[in-house]
């Protein structure tokens, strides 16, 4: 048996000017709105594509939070960090822990 509550879960951050698509291998209920994803987590949109190993992703709040490795990827920006908050409905994200900005 796994131990695996979804399998290859979708979601999406919505707000008035942009959608974030979330997707991973796997995903577990913490409670009825938290979920663990694990596993190939990438956020996409538009603008930006953040990939990383395991997220907590609030579908209430429409929040997400990661402590591992992480990397963000833009039209001219790349950010290598320890982990991220995304919160404001997607409008805004924080870094966390050693970051290294690559600017072109």
């Amino acid at each position: 048996m796994s131990n695996v509550d979804i399998e290859e879960p979708r979601f999406a951050i919505n707000n008035d000017e942009k959608k974030i698509n979330i997707a991973a291998s796997e995903g577990n209920f913490l409670n009825k709105d938290e979920i663990l994803l694990r596993e190939n987590v990438k956020f996409k949109s538009n603008d930006f594509i953040i990939e990383t190993e395991n997220v907590i992703f609030d579908r209430k709040k429409e929040t997400a939070k990661s402590k591992t490795k992480s990397i963000f990827k833009s039209k001219n920006t790349t950010i290598l960090s320890d982990g991220f908050n995304i919160y404001d409905q997607g409008n805004k994200i924080t870094f966390y822990g050693k970051s290294f900005i690559v600017l072109k």
